[in-house]
Parts: C-alpha cells; structure tokens; sequence
C-alpha cells in the first residue's frame, strides 16, 4: 500500500514537471519573460544615460527596444571563455568597440544566460579576455615605438637637425628631445602606473586556480593580437586601459548614487546580465512562467520571430488575458505577413527601375508604400548591406546589396552569388538572352552548375523594356558590343552549413579562375580591360553576408589581391606557399571591416583545405569537379 502510494506522488510529481516543461517552451512565457528581463535593461540604461547600450548577438537583441540599442552590437561568444579553452579570437575582434568605448567613455553591453548561471561566460570571461588583450597589447606597442624612437634618435647627430619627427610614436619635438615622462602625457600605456593590464575577473564566478590560468595567457593572446593589426593609433587615441564592470538583476545598486566614471582610471565596459537567477530556471510569476534566459537559442522558440518584429508588435502579442494558443497564433501572423511585405518590397524594388510610369492608382499606391522606385540604392560599408574590404576592391555583402541592376548602377563590374539560390531576376531567363549564360562546371546544391552571365548595359536596359511587355518575344535583345562594358553575374550554389561544404571546395577555384579571367581579360567570357580602365569592383554576397560569402571574399583575397596595396596581383604560382598565419592575417583583415562575418569552422577548414592541401582529391562523389572551362 505505501508502495503504491509513493508510486502515485512520483508519477504524479513527474506529470507536473513535464506540463511545467512545456510550458517554459511556450512561446507567451518567453516573450512575457524577456518583457521583464528588458524593464531591468532599461533602468540600467537610464541610469547610465552617458554609455550607449550594445547587444551581444545574438540572444541579447532580444532585452531592449531597436531605438535603445547602438548598431552594430557586438560578438563575444561563451565557448571563447569556457575553461580550459579560453581563446583571444580574432574572428571576434569587435574593433569598432573600441571606438564606441573611446568616443563615449564607456559603453553597456546587454546579453543572458539560461539556468545555472549567473552570469553568461561572454561577459564573465570573454570580454574580460579581450580587455586585458586589448590594454597589453597597446602597452606592448606603445613600448616598441618608443624603443623605435630612441634608436632613431641615436643615430642621428644634433647639430644635423632642429626639428625631430617622431614616425612610431607621432611625437615632434620642439628644439630638444622629450623626456620619458612628457610622452608618456600624450601615451598613457607608456606610464605603468596609469595603464593597467591585469586580467579582471568576478571571484564568486571565476575561481582564483582559474583566474591565474586565464591571466597568465594574456600575453600571448596580446602578441598575436599585435602580429595582425598596427596598434600604433590606439596608442595616441585610447586614454585610459578599458575594465570590466558586472551588473546583475541581484546586483546591490544604489540606484540613487550611481558611481561618476567619468572619474574613474579607465574605461568602464557595463557587462549587464539582463535575466533573474531562479530556481530550475523557472519560477511563477503573475500570471506567466518566468523563464530564466529565454531570448537564447532563438531558433529552437521563434519560428521566425525576430526581436525587431517582436518589440513592433508588444502590444499585440502580449496583449492583457491572451492565452498562449492567441499568442503562438498572433506570431505566426506576424512573421507572415512580415515575409510577405519583404517579398513584395524586394520584387517591386528589382523591377519598378524597368516598370512603364503609369498614373493609375493602383501604381500610386505602391509608389506611397514602397518609396521613390527612382531613388538609387546607396550602398555603405555597413553590416547590414554591404563592407569594403580596403584596401582590396572586394565588398562582402548580403542579398538586398545585390539587387539587379541597382548593384551595377551603383558601382559593381562584377557580383559573385555563393548562396544556394540565384538571384539574377528575370532579366537573365527571358527568350533571347540564353547566351548571356556561360556554364563553368562544379557540382552545387542540387547538382547545379556554376555560372556566369556575362552583361552590358544596353542589353540590360532592353532586358527590363522587354520583361514588361505583353508580349517580349517581339523585341530582339541587342547584341553583345566588343567595345562596351562588361557586368558580371558569377552564381556559386552552395548551401548553408555543413552541407556546403564540398560544394564550397568546389567553387573556390573557379570564383578564382573567374575573377582573374576579369582581370586579365585571356578568356572568351571576359572583356579586356584597357589600361584607363579603374580596377573592377567585385561584390561577393550570400544570403546574409556572414558564412559563404567570407569563404569566397578570403579565396580571392588570398590568391589574387596584395596584402599591402589591395591590387591584383595575379594567382599566386604556388599555393604551397600559402600558410596558416597568411590566412588568419587575411580573414582578420575581413573582419575588421565586415562586422556581420561570421565564418564557421567549416569554412574556415574548407579554406585550409584548399591552399594547404591542394594535391588531395575531394570525396568520390564530388570528384567531377571542374575549373573554368
């Protein structure tokens, strides 16, 4: 009898903690839970209203408003604080930090973590690691100018000169040389008292065994830091060392008495955990589950609920008395019709430029809803359109940057596609344009070929005149002009993820093959370029301009483009030479200018694969690979 008694408050209990399960999956806990979590964000970033507020992407740009939050946020990753593997990675670099640290004296980065923490590693060990880099490395290269500088002065006589100028340091001389102590005014990481580079760490998250660890690290981390940028600038414009400050829902805060940092001995970094600490990670509240963390793992909740639509639709979606079925309802809806709009908005933008202007009011009505159609498109180095690469004439960028013709109207000689679906519109589909295409071979998604379209103004201009007839086939497209100008369409179907990855090893060598037949015009499918002729500006893109695109845009930066000057300089005669370190120097040169990559490991081993190990055949049902034919 007790027996089946205890079996009964099991199985029971068991039931209770499955439905307490479910309901901490439901999509209206969720939202009501990060609603919560953003009030604390939102006082934190009233009561510092000097340090602007960044998310950490991609869980923190669920806890603020799009208005509050400074673009771009930022990429600190846990796994780069995680023990035993704590890592300085250049591919979260994050530079443009340090110029919103510099130009505010500080800044708020917002991020979460599900239960069991509380705080996330990324702030409790990541962006620490990348202070403490950050500051020693400064130090260090502030130290080697300065030993620069007083050999330069060694070796040259007094009486030869009156006025010194310093190259490393920036410094000049008035008559007589500066002391130690007057440069180090103007460079702060000179003077060891002002400059402070120990690694700093929360003793009740960090453990001192692991602290010791991690700091002993922080030199190393900081030479290789210093062997892929010049830090000489940061020298002379970062004014103090840049520290970690820890703010949590349990933090103590005097909220009336705010600490002045403007006072304070160096740039204060707010690395503010936005959700509660509870028990299982899960706790009722009024009239919801409080779920600890809930804007991590988007994909796994969402389904294609982002925070913009979310925090557009507040109101609506969590609205007084809404059950969870209304909820989950409501955001389906949402993320419909917010597809739809895009769609729409997209296909009216790519074909309102070769539209015929009528004054019926049907066309007046997209025109008010969509825009000027005559206004260009602008592109700028931004992450969510599109990066230069400087010095190189290569852009990253994403499937909007790509829009045709605006891209070439707008600058582009050449777009190189790397995503699964191609893009070119109709233009390039219609009778009579069939021999615009070349095919280069490859196997991609779906067994899909490469291929280049190969296009010039006149033909695409009557292109659109011919899409928007009744009847196109009465109209001839022209013909191909040897004398005009060349645009180029390179498609590259790769898939995303792991998928894409033999198809990535595939397409390098023809995006190369390509890309140096434009260059030096010796084939069919490429014009030659006069010698007055500016340098073609190559756009490389997929779908978000994160993963595939920077695979391609690193190929060619590495085979084809001078690490110095950004000019072609042919494919290199033997990729042997090519070494891991050449690579890493590229792909950092990429991630200071395109924020929004995001190369996965995958990419990154296909790369290495390609100039490292060029002899080895890819796997048998690849082997029908081909180059540029």
């Amino acid at each position: 009898m007790i027996a089946g008694i205890e079996t009964t408050q099991i199985n029971k209990h068991g039931s209770t903690r499955d439905e307490i399960r479910r309901d901490a999956k439901s999509l209206l806990n969720r939202l009501k839970s990060i609603q919560a979590d953003a009030a604390f964000v939102s006082e934190i970033a009233d009561l510092l209203p000097q340090f602007p507020l960044l998310a950490n992407e991609r869980c923190g740009t669920w806890y603020a408003r799009p208005s509050r939050i400074l673009k771009p946020g930022v990429y600190f990753k846990s796994t780069d604080g995680h023990a035993g593997v704590w890592d300085f990675n250049l591919r979260r670099y994050n530079p443009h930090l340090i110029t919103t640290i510099i130009d505010n004296g500080g800044c708020i980065i917002v991020d979460s973590t599900r239960k069991g923490k509380r705080i996330p590693d990324a702030l409790s060990k990541t962006i620490p690691i990348w202070c403490a880099t950050l500051n020693t490395a400064i130090r260090k290269c502030a130290l080697q100018n300065q030993v620069k500088r007083q050999q330069q002065q060694a070796q040259v006589k007094p009486q030869e000169h009156t006025h010194e100028q310093d190259s490393g340091l920036a410094q000049h001389s008035t008559g007589s040389q500066q002391s130690d102590s007057e440069i180090s005014l103007h460079i702060p990481s000179l003077d060891p008292e002002r400059w402070d580079t120990r690694y700093h760490s929360l003793p009740s998250i960090t453990s001192r065994s692991e602290h010791a660890q991690i700091a002993e690290k922080i030199d190393q981390f900081a030479e290789k830091l210093m062997r892929f940028t010049d830090l000489t600038p940061l020298t002379m414009r970062l004014k103090k060392p840049i520290r970690p400050i820890w703010l949590t829902p349990q933090s103590f805060l005097f909220k009336d008495d705010m600490p002045d940092y403007s006072d304070v001995a160096f740039f204060p970094v707010i690395c503010l955990s936005a959700s509660r600490v509870v028990k299982d990670g899960m706790e009722e509240c009024d009239g919801y589950l409080y779920v600890q963390g809930s804007g991590d793992d988007e994909d796994m909740w969402s389904n294609g609920l982002t925070p913009s639509l979310f925090w557009e639709n507040e109101e609506y979606l969590l609205e007084n008395g809404i059950s969870p079925e209304e909820c989950e309802r409501r955001a389906q809806e949402i993320v419909r019709k917010a597809k739809k709009g895009q769609l729409e908005a997209a296909q009216y933008h790519q074909n309102s430029r070769n539209t015929i202007k009528t004054s019926s009011g049907h066309d007046k009505d997209r025109s008010k809803k969509y825009g000027d159609s005559q206004i260009p498109m602008v592109f700028t180095p931004s992450m969510e359109l599109c990066s230069e690469i400087k010095p190189s004439p290569i852009w990253i960028g994403n499937n909007a940057s790509a829009r045709i013709p605006n891209c070439w109207n707008n600058g582009f000689d050449m777009v190189i596609n790397c995503a699964a679906e191609i893009q070119r519109n109709d233009l390039f589909e219609i009778a009579g344009n069939a021999d615009l295409v070349t095919c280069l071979g490859g196997n991609g998604v779906g067994g899909v070929q490469a291929s280049l379209c190969t296009i010039q103004k006149h033909q695409w201009e009557a292109s659109a005149a011919v899409s928007s007839m009744a009847t196109p086939s009465v109209v001839e497209i022209p013909k191909h002009d040897p004398q005009g100008k060349n645009f180029y369409y390179l498609h590259l179907p790769i898939a995303e993820g792991k998928k894409g990855q033999y198809q990535l090893l595939e397409m390098i060598p023809i995006a190369v093959s390509v890309v140096q037949s434009i260059y030096t015009g010796e084939t069919s499918v490429a014009s030659t370029l006069g010698n007055d002729m500016p340098s073609p500006k190559i756009l490389v893109h997929c779908q978000q301009g994160m993963d595939r695109s920077v695979g391609i845009a690193l190929a060619l930066l590495v085979s084809c483009f001078d690490e110095e000057t950004g000019e072609y300089c042919g494919t290199m005669p033997n990729v042997r030479q090519v070494s891991k370190e050449i690579i890493q120097r590229r792909l950092f040169q990429i991630m200071s200018h395109r924020l929004a990559a995001r190369p996965s490991r995958a990419t990154l081993k296909i790369i290495n694969t390609h100039f490292m190990s060029p002899t080895e055949p890819p796997p048998a049902k690849h082997k029908h690979a081909s180059a540029l034919e």
